[in-house]
């Protein structure tokens, strides 16, 4: 008969092991969380993207203007119309975009209720959304009533990573490249 061999680990190999498992997730967790970020960066930007692609078809369907404004929002997360603007050269949408188009051809600009076209929600603990204006409207031919470029800059609350979305004068909607270097 020939001597039982032993199978499994040591202590020692199991925790050698476990010690280069955790250096590696060490280094790999400021990455995972770079990622992350960049990528909720980039998903509430083409959520915007989709909004005014939207608004804009929409306004070209209808024939008459189509509005995207600052969604104001309640506790529960339903749509009270849109956010009252504070005023200054910068505004920001911290709770999202709202799409919406006035019926029975009233055509007052504002928010009523049951106008509601679409919504995109947004994370304002995790993205800021800035723009020059409270609201955007698009004419009844797709293109911007301001007849001038504007332009959408979302940036994680790290100050790590920008991206901007611009809206040209013809009602047309591009998301731009990722950027590191926040200004």
């Amino acid at each position: 008969m020939g001597i039982a061999s032993q199978a499994g680990l040591t202590l020692l190999e199991l925790m050698t092991a476990l010690a280069i498992a955790a250096i590696g997730g060490s280094l790999a967790m400021p990455l995972l969380g770079q990622s992350l970020e960049r990528q909720r960066l980039r998903s509430h930007g083409l959520a915007l993207l989709g909004c005014l692609q939207y608004a804009r078809a929409e306004a070209l369907r209808r024939n008459q203007p189509v509005y995207l404004c600052a969604a104001n929002l309640k506790r529960n997360r339903e749509l009270q119309g849109c956010l009252p603007s504070p005023g200054g050269a910068r505004q920001t949408w911290p709770e999202g975009a709202l799409v919406f188009a006035d019926r029975g051809g009233v055509g007052n600009g504002y928010y009523d209720s049951g106008e509601r076209l679409r919504l995109a929600m947004f994370d304002g603990a995790q993205v800021a959304v800035r723009v020059p204006m409270r609201q955007l409207a698009l004419t009844a031919e797709g293109r911007l009533q301001a007849a001038e470029a504007v332009v959408f800059r979302l940036a994680s609350l790290s100050g790590r990573h920008c991206l901007s979305l611009t809206v040209a004068a013809d009602g047309r909607a591009s998301l731009g490249a990722m950027d590191d270097a926040c200004r």
